[in-house]
């Protein structure tokens, strides 16, 4: 597999894998008979959820055209996965109406997140090696930057902080610092200046695990 080449999932998806671990770390720990704890925890989870199939979605309408041109048979299995996905999703939020005040229904939820994650990382390796390998074999850098530049351009505004979030404190300091120089080119100062700042936080945070 080449390693040389500019991998368009690398940052989004190390951020929704940390998403979905802390998710599962805090459902594991939680009490879901303690109301007020476990209603802030459905809330975030309603959210990362939203917003992991907003990413689905926008792949779907950016990526996967292109994929079809010259992987036909891989973009079938990623969009199948999407709707595997999507049951997944559905299940999770079913769960979370009841789950609060209800720790049977809180673990059958935990479960539910399991499996979800779970479906969700063997997916995103999947994109990150085969899936890139093609958009290498048949795209320039170029291209596929501009493709990722497409995805981000169909976020709303009041989403971006929590993605920007996700993914500066889901990758290594090396990646972070590229990360905020790319914003600095072109992004407006206010996501720049927030990009800093939870950078800032996400070294605090590791400085203090140590």
């Amino acid at each position: 597999m080449q390693t040389n080449r500019y991998n368009p999932y690398t940052y989004i998806h190390k951020g929704i894998r940390r998403e979905l671990t802390e998710l599962l770390r805090i459902a594991a720990n939680l009490d879901f008979a303690d109301v007020e704890t476990a209603e802030a925890f459905v809330r975030r989870l309603r959210l990362s959820v939203r917003l992991m199939h907003q990413h689905a979605e926008h792949e779907d309408e950016v990526v996967d055209p292109r994929l079809q041109e010259f992987a036909p048979k891989l973009a079938r299995r990623v969009l199948a996965t999407h709707k595997v996905l999507e049951t997944h999703e559905s299940e999770v939020l079913g769960l979370t109406a009841s789950a609060v005040g209800n720790p049977a229904v809180g673990y059958t939820l935990y479960l539910a997140l399991s499996r979800y994650t779970a479906t969700q990382f063997a997916h995103m390796s999947e994109e990150e090696t085969d899936v890139a390998q093609e958009l290498w074999l048949n795209m320039s850098d170029e291209e596929i930057i501009a493709t990722e530049h497409s995805i981000v351009s169909h976020i709303p505004p009041q989403d971006m902080p929590v993605y920007l979030t996700w993914m500066i404190h889901g990758v290594n300091e090396a990646e972070r610092t590229t990360f905020i120089n790319t914003l600095k080119k072109g992004a407006p100062p206010e996501a720049v200046a927030f990009a800093e700042e939870q950078a800032r936080a996400a070294r605090e945070a590791q400085l203090a695990a140590v």
